[in-house]
């Protein structure tokens, strides 16, 4: 269970670092706007920092959501099933998640893998290098994917007791 703790320690890293974004994309926001009362100019970064922050704190929010069971789910299906279908199902549809969430880190390791070594930049003002926001399209899917193999794990494990129990072992 060392590594079902782990990624829950990782999971929620993640939820500190998306919910530290939205305080800095506000203040951004706060600061452009300030900014512009007062001078009548732009810090010119805002839009794009803000759209920026905006992708690492969806992707980074992914794992602790699910976690913490935050995800809109529908039992419509799940609530007509017996406790053993129900984590059937579970289990079932936590490997699918955990096999879609690897295609979309292996995806996005080749977006931000091209970035980094063609040392791509942004075409706004600041020339950020397109890897820094890039690495957190990475990132956050492959916490998700680990999140949902803890699941994996977990329900597995549940499963296997509950059969265990049944054949009176």
């Amino acid at each position: 269970m060392k590594f079902v703790k782990v990624i829950e320690r990782l999971s929620e890293a993640g939820g500190m670092i998306s919910g530290l974004c939205i305080l800095l994309m506000s203040g951004l926001i706060l600061l452009e706007i300030l900014v512009r009362s007062v001078t009548r100019a732009s810090i010119l970064i805002a839009e794009e920092y803000s759209a920026y922050l905006l992708v690492v704190f969806g992707s980074m929010a992914l794992a602790y959501t699910f976690k913490s069971e935050g995800h809109i789910r529908v039992d419509l299906i799940l609530s007509k099933l017996s406790p053993r279908g129900r984590s059937l199902v579970n289990f079932f549809c936590s490997l699918i998640g955990f096999l879609v969430f690897l295609l979309v880190s292996y995806q996005t390791w080749g977006q931000f893998s091209g970035s980094w070594t063609s040392r791509e930049t942004s075409m706004y003002y600041s020339k950020t290098p397109l890897w820094l926001p890039q690495v957190f399209l990475f990132l956050g899917p492959l916490l998700m994917a680990l999140q949902m193999l803890s699941s994996v794990i977990v329900q597995y494990r549940s499963l296997k007791r509950r059969g265990e129990e049944g054949s009176g072992r």
